[in-house]
């Protein structure tokens, strides 16, 4: 479980880097080693479709997917060796397949993101919500505090998943039956990150 936010990619932040940042980084790179240690094929699960502006799947094309619509041309992969053919990179690939290829790239870049449903391991690329703290992109809601700690007891604590949209439902049941390991919590920039490791697969 990792949140789908760009400043996870350091040529966006700047020099010198964000500490707040810099530490949401540390955590998930901690869960792309941990899960390329123990998966070779991982399948990436959003909140939304991960589907190019054409609706076509990304990872079938080959090509590169690139953060240049969000300040800087830092190109991702989904596979090792690189995009294949002579395209160039795809700058629509929604950003949690951005996120997750940046991963795979960063921290496992033997691995390979698969739409497959057998692949050997999965990443959850979700955000809590955007409004928790005055720095919030979406206004400050103190009442959505509860909505962040329902979400991160769902995953990792067993609690219940009822009211949750269906991809943190299924990071619930993803989760559930394993001892999950919380690598980080927080809300640095009003927005809820989880990243967490483990899982019953």
């Amino acid at each position: 479980m990792i949140p789908g936010a760009p400043l996870l990619v350091p040529e966006l932040v700047g020099s010198p880097g964000d500490p707040d940042a810099d530490r949401v980084r540390a955590a998930v790179l901690q869960a792309g080693r941990w899960l390329g240690a123990r998966a070779h094929t991982w399948r990436v699960v959003a909140a939304g479709p991960l589907t190019g502006s054409d609706g076509a799947p990304p990872l079938a094309s080959g090509r590169a997917g690139t953060f240049v619509g969000f300040g800087a041309d830092v190109l991702v992969t989904a596979a090792p060796g690189g995009p294949s053919g002579d395209k160039g990179p795809d700058p629509h690939w929604p950003l949690p397949l951005l996120v997750a290829s940046w991963l795979r790239g960063s921290s496992a870049p033997s691995a390979l993101l698969t739409e497959d449903d057998d692949a050997d391991g999965l990443v959850f690329v979700l955000d809590g919500p955007a409004t928790l703290t005055a720095r919030a992109p979406g206004g400050h809601r103190p009442e959505d505090e509860a909505v962040f700690a329902a979400q991160v007891a769902a995953v990792c604590d067993g609690g219940p998943a009822d009211g949750l949209d269906d991809a943190w439902r299924a990071a619930a049941a993803a989760f559930a039956g394993g001892t999950a390991e919380i690598l980080y919590r927080g809300a640095p920039f009003g927005v809820g990150y989880l990243v967490a490791v483990g899982g019953s697969a």
